[in-house]
Parts: C-alpha cells; sequence; structure tokens
C-alpha cells in the first residue's frame, strides 16, 4: 500500500505525523552552534566516540564491583548474584532505551528533568529535579567515603579526610570544565577500572 493510499484511508495517521512534525519544529535544537542570544536551546556537541563507549564501560564498573561483591557472593551465591545482576541490568536498560528514544524525538537542553516537563507535567519535572539533587546529596558522600576505603586498602597511615578532599576536589573540577573535560575524565578513569578487573 502505497503512502498516499494510507493517508486518505487514514486521516488520524496524517494528523499526528503532522503533529510530530510540528512538535520537532517546535522543539529543534542546533547541535553545532553554542548558545546564542538569549542563550536557550542551544547545545554544543563535545563527546566523542571514544568517550561515550568508554562512559558506557565505565558505567557499570562501579565501586560495588570492588567493594560489594565478595559479600553478595558469600550471601546469595553465584546463582543468586547473576539474578540479582540480570533483573536490576533490565530495568536500567530499559530506562536508558526509554530515555535515549525521548532524548532522539527531542534533544532539548535540561536533559530528563526538561524531559520529564515535556512529556508528563511541570510538576512531575519539578519533583525529578529535587530527588535528582537529593540523590546526587546522598551519593557523593558515600561514592567519595568508598573511594576512601579503597584507598585504605593500600595505604593506612594517611587520614581518610584527606583522601576524601582530594576526591571532591577532582570531581567538582571536572564538572566546572564542562562536558568535553568530563569526557576525557571519563576516558581515563574507565581504562584504569578496565585495567583493574582485566589485572585482577
Amino acid at each position: 500500500m502505497s503512502e498516499s493510499n494510507l493517508k486518505e484511508k487514514d486521516p488520524d495517521t496524517q494528523l499526528s505525523q503532522e503533529r510530530v512534525n510540528e512538535d520537532v519544529e517546535k522543539h529543534h535544537i542546533s547541535y553545532e552552534t553554542e548558545g546564542a542570544g538569549n542563550g536557550e536551546g542551544k547545545l554544543k556537541r563535545q563527546l566523542k566516540a571514544r568517550h561515550l563507549g568508554f562512559i558506557a564501560i565505565g558505567g557499570v564498573i562501579g565501586t560495588g564491583l570492588f567493594l560489594g561483591t565478595a559479600g553478595a557472593l558469600k550471601k546469595g551465591g553465584p546463582i543468586g548474584l547473576l539474578l540479582g545482576y540480570s533483573i536490576m541490568g533490565t530495568i536500567c536498560l530499559s530506562v536508558a532505551v526509554s530515555l535515549g528514544e525521548m532524548v532522539a524525538y527531542l534533544p532539548i537542553a535540561g536533559g530528563h528533568i526538561s524531559l520529564a516537563a515535556r512529556f508528563v507535567n511541570p510538576a512531575f519535572s519539578f519533583t525529578m529535579g529535587w530527588n535528582y539533587y537529593y540523590n546526587w546529596v546522598i551519593i557523593l558522600p558515600a561514592e567519595l567515603s568508598a573511594a576512601a576505603v579503597l584507598i585504605n586498602y593500600w595505604n593506612k597511615t594517611v587520614n581518610n579526610a584527606a583522601w576524601i578532599t582530594m576526591c571532591l576536589v577532582v570531581a567538582v573540577a571536572i564538572n566546572v570544565l564542562g562536558a568535553g573535560a568530563y569526557g576525557e575524565a571519563e576516558f581515563i578513569f574507565a581504562s584504569i577500572k578496565v585495567l583493574t578487573i582485566v589485572s585482577i
């Protein structure tokens, strides 16, 4: 069946396609130019393919792998560990694929918080924003403490506060320098993680 025949038989399809095109035009963003004029809605592509690849690889190798695997393996056994990883991995993959679809459809500035306002409701976006803030307020100290515990395995003479401060300064510097610096840092850190896993 040709496209013209389909449009003639199903006017709803044509109407819905027109709405999609209007939506995309309304929220279209240029990736090549930085914010000009009012500074809203402009993105610049700073991450290369190698950055994205290593972000994906490094993202699955977290502190839990180094600090928590032994305890989980002891309590749940290999099958329990595999089942838990499979269930949580499936949930995380579903969320990531869904988010990827939304970003590919409407690449708006503001990430998933703005997408929540666009696809659901501004109140939902507001709530997500605060939850995201609380998430990082809780996770950042936990990750810094985990880094200090990990470093203590090799060096017990230095106070944990020194390691936590150094890691915090590095994290803040990476965030201040932008997406390009984040990509390079993630590339280096993910390479270290992969080398560590291979050498263990």
